[in-house]
């Protein structure tokens, strides 16, 4: 269940990330690069490349989230 989670979280994130990459080379680079971009085997590499690193760094930051409650000792000595 929590795979599913993160993948769903990874996925919208993913819709963000390549709409706004996508504008953004159509501004810096042009028209030219942008259609090259939109063609179907760019398309599917840059879509797989940045779920991957949106997956990634969530992941990351449940790891660190777990590490870091690790070091959050709550003393439960009755005084």
């Amino acid at each position: 269940m929590k795979w599913i989670i993160i993948g769903m979280v990874s996925l919208l994130l993913t819709i963000v990330d390549y709409r706004i990459g996508i504008e953004s080379v159509k501004l810096v680079y042009g028209y030219a690069v942008y259609q090259l971009l939109t063609t179907m085997p760019f398309n599917v590499v840059y879509l797989c490349l940045i779920f991957l690193i949106e997956l990634l760094i969530i992941n990351s930051f449940l790891k660190l989230r777990r590490i870091f409650t690790i070091f959050r000792h709550k003393d439960k000595s009755p005084m």
